[in-house]
């Protein structure tokens, strides 16, 4: 099986997933910001270590185009 025998429904996530922080509400965004869930430790976590190597990346992306 490959791509293409795939369909489309398949690359869908499920209605009500939510897949980025730009559809989460204002209060939703606190809460996750200041909870004390594991979830919500775990995720800022992750996206902290996100950020740091997105930067890390522009950094070294940057030095190819310079050097």
């Amino acid at each position: 099986m490959n791509e293409k025998d795939l369909s489309l429904d398949e690359f869908t996530p499920a209605p009500g997933v939510i897949t980025s922080l730009s559809q989460l509400t204002r209060e939703q965004f606190l809460e996750l910001m200041s909870s004390s869930h594991p979830a919500a430790k775990n995720f800022r976590k992750y996206h902290k270590r996100e950020f740091h190597y997105r930067n890390l990346s522009y950094q070294v992306l940057n030095e190819f185009f310079k050097g």
